[in-house]
């Protein structure tokens, strides 16, 4: 005699919801990782931020726009800062501030007004797992690296070295890559 099947309950259907947008999502990513998308991401030489100079970070003690504001003649914003300037949005959940500065002169002036923490934050990592303070992520170099002027008047890299600042910092995320290349107009070569 055959069984008779009980129906699924609410929280059975939910949990078979949630397990079909997972396969859902991990084929859609499977798919647009197998295409040119991929391809051009892979021939990406990436840029690492920390790397590239002397990394200070300060905690902000002010919004990040008065941050950003005040540092507009001093820096070239790099990362998810450059991102949001350009195009209102970015691709970190931190709502930190990176920016290159050719000395440490701006973080005096920004700590005598208030702005940023006078002593140096010793967690200077990029994408961090666990909550802190909002920071200012500042790299020390030599000579400030290629920018544009975006809206507003802000210095940030360029489309070029975004990219490769992206793929530096998160790695080979196509799902962040789709977005930097919708928001940038155009496929990087």
């Amino acid at each position: 005699m055959a069984e008779a099947r009980r129906g699924l309950t609410a929280e059975e259907r939910m949990q078979e919801l949630q397990r079909d947008q997972a396969i859902l999502r991990r084929e859609r990513m499977l798919r647009e990782v197998a295409g040119p998308r991929w391809r051009r991401m892979v021939r990406i030489v990436p840029v690492l931020f920390r790397r590239e100079g002397q990394v200070v970070a300060r905690v902000l003690q002010a919004e990040p726009a008065t941050v950003i504001e005040a540092l507009r003649p001093d820096a070239v914003f790099a990362l998810d800062t450059a991102m949001r300037l350009a195009h209102g949005f970015g691709f970190l959940a931190a709502r930190e501030v990176h920016a290159y500065l050719s000395s440490s002169e701006p973080l005096v002036r920004l700590a005598e007004e208030g702005l940023i923490a006078p002593q140096p934050l010793a967690d200077t990592t990029l994408i961090r797992p666990w909550p802190g303070p909002p920071r200012l992520l500042a790299c020390l170099v030599e000579e400030l690296p290629p920018s544009r002027e975006v809206a507003g008047g802000f210095r940030t890299v360029t489309r070029e070295r975004l990219g490769r600042e992206l793929i530096g910092t998160v790695g080979a995320r196509a799902d962040l890559f789709a977005l930097f290349e919708k928001a940038e107009g155009q496929a990087l070569p």
